[in-house]
């Protein structure tokens, strides 16, 4: 490990850039911190075991500027070593941490620390424009906020963030190093959930973070299993924060594994790359996501949820599928049949074709590879238009008629009138349900 430089004197920041193979982007980013308006920062740049011109392009950053600060050590794997390295070899007041393919704003760390001198604030979120990333928003909030609300906190876990650093070190935070995915997000959100003050300085664009092609020091096909683990993990620490505690835990939910179980994505999978994802949120749901909680979701991703918890990749391939091809969302729970959305002042029939039949009541036994097909076997008829009411749960529950029914394959046609009021109709239960149609046993 070699070192070039030193801290002369305490900095008001210290900037701390984990570095690997990124010799194309590492100029644009060192250009933009040496343009920063702030008259007090040193930079800190921590090569970890570069193979390409990275290496060099740190030490000539430091050769020519006595505020950059370079170490090289061997490959770590993984940015969370690099960052640590950098926070224990710096001392600025506050901290700031950089991806070394991205770049800065001139103002930004004159914004940042000035905004957190003044409001006391012990993390300050900058305004970042997302270019190319396609997993996080690319509108900046542009807008000053000295305690923004924790829901909004959590939609933004990178570490490109300005930190008190006494702050930091109270609550004893460090990088994970092992190679698990959202290694910044875990302690990011410890930072959020640590009893400090939490500001945004978003007068104007400070931070661009960019989406890049090729090497990155983090980048590896995301392991579904430790993806969801550390889902897990940032979630134990929003539970520090219970009176808001459900609704970020839902939206992240939502957001960082559901919609892996979407049809841009569970289809075209691995066998099983599918089968971890499928695991995977079912263990997060199971630990973090009641039932009730779940009902609050909208269709297909309150759908996309039920189904992951049977465990049965084969059917979250399917319903994913289905979406794909514009099916309408359905579920069956709690003994109800769930489809949605329907006109609520129309008359409806029920209509099934069933497997098995029995007498005076029809049981229907939908396999999983049901899910999907173009001729439904249970459908909801308003007028011209069918929809798919679909039963995957078992065992199965009767749908009581108004006749004995003795014919294998019969359809049976059920009219009610249904105006969006709970309707009993020949044993046959119909209630609104959050604007969806509900159907069931009575």
């Amino acid at each position: 490990m070699d070192s070039y430089g030193a801290a002369a004197v305490v900095t008001d920041v210290s900037v701390i850039v984990p570095v690997f193979n990124k010799g194309p982007y590492l100029p644009e980013l060192i250009a933009s911190l040496r343009k920063q308006t702030h008259p007090s920062f040193d930079v800190w740049l921590i090569d970890d075991g570069s193979t390409d011109s990275s290496g060099r392009i740190c030490d000539e950053a430091a050769a020519a500027d006595p505020r950059f600060h370079v170490i090289h050590q061997e490959n770590s794997g993984w940015p969370g070593r690099p960052r640590n390295v950098g926070i224990d070899a710096s001392d600025g007041e506050y901290l700031f941490f950089a991806d070394a393919d991205d770049w800065c704003e001139p103002t930004m760390l004159a914004d940042l620390v000035g905004f957190a001198q003044e409001h006391s604030s012990d993390v300050v979120l900058p305004a970042v424009l997302s270019e190319g990333h396609t997993y996080t928003a690319r509108e900046p909030v542009l807008s000053d906020d000295v305690d923004v609300d924790p829901r909004e906190l959590f939609l933004t876990l990178t570490p490109h963030k300005l930190f008190r650093r006494s702050y930091f070190e109270g609550l004893g935070l460090r990088f994970t190093e092992e190679k698990v995915p959202l290694e910044d997000g875990q302690l990011v959100a410890e930072a959020y959930v640590g009893g400090g003050r939490i500001s945004r300085c978003g007068r104007r664009i400070g931070y661009h973070y960019m989406g890049r092609e090729g090497t990155n020091i983090s980048y590896a096909p995301r392991d579904p299993l430790a993806h969801a683990h550390s889902v897990s993990t940032i979630m134990r620490s929003v539970r520090k924060l219970p009176e808001v505690a459900d609704e970020i835990i839902l939206d992240m939910y939502r957001r960082k594994m559901l919609r892996y179980l979407g049809p841009g994505y569970l289809p075209g999978m691995p066998e099983e790359r599918q089968r971890g994802w499928v695991l995977g949120t079912a263990t997060v749901a199971e630990r973090f996501v009641p039932i009730d909680l779940e009902a609050t979701l909208t269709p297909w991703p309150r759908l996309a949820s039920r189904t992951a918890r049977l465990r049965e990749p084969d059917l979250c391939v399917a319903l994913a599928q289905a979406r794909l091809e514009g099916m309408v969302p359905a579920e069956r729970a709690n003994g109800h049949w769930f489809v949605g959305p329907v006109p609520v002042d129309d008359i409806l029939t029920i209509r099934v074709r069933a497997k098995k039949v029995v007498a005076r009541g029809v049981r229907v036994v939908c396999r999983p590879d049901w899910i999907g097909v173009r001729s439904p076997r249970l459908e909801v008829h308003v007028g011209e238009d069918a929809y798919p009411l679909v039963e995957f749960l078992e065992p199965t529950q009767p749908i009581p008629t108004a006749g004995p029914v003795t014919a294998a394959w019969d359809d049976v046609v059920v009219p009610v009138e249904y105006d969006g009021e709970d309707v009993l109709h020949n044993g046959l239960l119909l209630r609104s349900s959050q604007g969806q149609l509900v159907a069931g046993p009575a």
